[in-house]
């Protein structure tokens, strides 16, 4: 199967549920997500967060223009919600390109991917295609659920949520369409002993 049937494939059988602050970016990312090949794409104010009846894994696509604020309450929002499906879902920030500490200000704030527009369709449906079918890692304390945001410091870096000896999770999730997310493995890291 070539690649960009294969990746047709995978993002088919997900619904990317769009997050703009405007009616007109709004409309921008849903076509990207049809160029793109997603099974559906809607704004998030008319998604169904509860249950997709063709049981589309969700995708999050937020344009860059949401406000910083915005963009924390979504994330926390989405990543608090009771369903696997949602609060494991991939969330894609989409921004123009600009310069990498940006990238890496949106990774800390626990995008699981930000990418730089404009790109073709082929690139954009290779890297979104990768948020499915595969292990990814999330991180867990008391105030973040996310990916692993090292997989981008600068060597030295170290985050805040890190320091300290409070216990932490190591979660391995695997997204697929038409099952939904399954937590392969959890990994718990407690206080150390004083």
């Amino acid at each position: 199967m070539p690649a960009d049937t294969a990746q047709a494939g995978l993002l088919s059988a997900c619904a990317a549920i769009v997050v703009a602050h405007d009616e007109p970016n709004s409309a921008s990312l849903v076509a990207l997500g049809g160029r793109v090949g997603f099974g559906s794409a809607t704004p998030f104010a008319q998604a169904s967060l509860d249950n997709d009846p063709a049981h589309r894994l969700p995708f999050f696509l937020v344009h860059y223009g949401l406000g910083n604020a915005a963009k924390k309450l979504l994330l926390s929002r989405l990543r608090g919600a009771p369903s696997d499906n949602i609060r494991f879902a991939p969330i894609v920030l989409f921004i123009p390109d600009g310069p990498s500490e940006e990238i890496l200000f949106y990774i800390g704030m626990g995008f699981d991917d930000v990418i730089c527009l404009p790109e073709n369709s082929h690139i954009l449906a290779s890297r979104l295609s990768t948020q499915i079918g595969q292990e990814h890692m999330f991180i867990e304390t008391r105030t973040y659920l996310g990916p692993d945001r090292r997989r981008m410091e600068l060597p030295g870096d170290t985050h805040p949520d890190r320091a300290g000896d409070y216990e932490h999770a190591k979660l391995t999730i695997i997204r697929k369409p038409g099952v939904g997310v399954r937590i392969a493995r959890r990994q718990l890291f407690l206080k150390a002993a004083h």
